[in-house]
């Protein structure tokens, strides 16, 4: 079992550096040897669809209140 404080020690690491622990994420997900690698290409995917779907939901209202919300 992993020390609990050396646990923190890398959460404080990753939030400290957001950018590299993100580069890091995509660099274990590409070698895909990893235990973890399905559920971060499956966050990643989360995230992309989650955006895009707000980006439409809110292009959809601006259009309804603008042009056809009478």
């Amino acid at each position: 079992m992993a020390d609990p404080v050396e646990k923190v020690k890398d959460v404080a690491h990753a939030v400290e550096h957001p950018v590299e622990t993100a580069k890091d994420l995509a660099a274990e997900a590409e070698r895909g040897s990893s235990p973890r690698t399905p559920l971060i290409a499956l966050t990643g995917v989360t995230i992309f669809v989650g955006i895009a779907f707000a980006i439409l939901v809110t292009i959809a209202l601006i259009l309804y209140f603008a042009y056809g919300g009478k």
